[in-house]
């Protein structure tokens, strides 16, 4: 697996497998973008005895449950209609179920029903980053495999050993460290960050044309832009929480990070917003338009 800060966790999954010992509900538990969500399907294809290099969504017996585009929340009728097709008769199936610390209560005791008496040879594997919203009796009838964070050597192989790297997945990984990241491989990835956000300072605070930065990225992936920034702006919401500035990356990205905790979640909003029109309004110029108007007047409300 190309997560080699994960392997542990694998290795130790493919012994219980191996022996007959996997439990009927695996809990894997970390910090946000450190790679869950993959070790969960790398388990999933050895248990259910799938190629690697073939994807689990073509696999009648694999189903994966998470927040529906748009929602904030796993809903109860999710699970429900797993409910209405999880006994039909197979030798092995996998239920895996994202981000369940969306779970209301609802959805979290239709959930463990199933749990408590499953088909034989289904088996649950759920991913969270906040366990303590995960009930106690799903906890207490599940095996937690807790994940650790990578280290700068394990972010830099990773990153080597990509084809090609994008916004999203340099900046999802975990915890990252702008001067541990060995870039000579990426540069320009790197650089296009730099200067996205050096761009778009100039525009906020001089009279630089609007127009010009807009047509200057447009032919860049609008979403990984839009995430690019959300990034920013949540790694800077907990830091305000938590009243810790923190220096990594102040030097390029300070627009953001001089923000109060109001103004950033007023941009996290609105760019969650623009982000769902994407598909409607299906011209790159113009949403970076509307993120330099937005950015603009927040600079000039004291």
């Amino acid at each position: 697996m190309s997560n080699t800060w994960l392997l542990e966790n694998f290795n130790l999954t493919k012994t219980l497998i191996d022996e007959n010992r996997f439990p009927n509900c695996l809990i894997i538990s970390g910090n946000k973008a450190i790679g869950k969500s993959y070790l969960a399907a790398d388990i999933s294809k050895y248990y259910l005895k799938i190629n690697p290099s073939i994807s689990l969504s073509d696999d009648a017996n694999y189903k994966l449950i998470k927040p529906e585009d748009g929602s904030k929340v796993i809903k109860v009728e999710q699970v429900r209609e797993l409910l209405e097709k999880i006994y039909l008769k197979t030798d092995k199936r996998i239920v895996c179920i994202h981000d369940a610390e969306k779970m209301n209560l609802s959805t979290s005791n239709s959930l463990l029903k199933i749990i408590e008496e499953p088909p034989s040879g289904t088996k649950f594997i759920i991913t969270t980053s906040k366990i303590s919203s995960i009930i106690p009796t799903i906890i207490s009838r599940s095996m937690i495999l807790k994940c650790n964070n990578p280290g700068s050597k394990d972010i830099n192989s990773y990153i080597n050993s990509l084809e090609a790297l994008d916004v999203d997945n340099y900046h999802f990984l975990s915890n990252l460290e702008r001067k541990k990241i060995n870039n000579s491989k990426h540069e320009d990835t790197f650089l296009f960050i730099d200067d996205f956000f050096y761009d778009i300072e100039n525009v906020i605070h001089s009279e630089e044309n609007m127009i010009n930065f807009s047509k200057k990225f447009s032919s860049y992936n609008i979403e990984q832009i839009i995430n690019l920034i959300l990034f920013y702006v949540v790694k800077f919401q907990k830091e305000k929480i938590i009243k810790h500035e923190s220096e990594k990356e102040t030097e390029n990205y300070h627009v953001i990070n001089n923000y109060n905790y109001e103004k950033l979640n007023f941009i996290y909003d609105k760019l969650l917003n623009i982000k769902k029109n994407i598909g409607i309004i299906q011209n790159n110029e113009t949403i970076l338009f509307s993120i330099c108007i937005l950015f603009k007047k927040l600079a000039k409300v004291s």
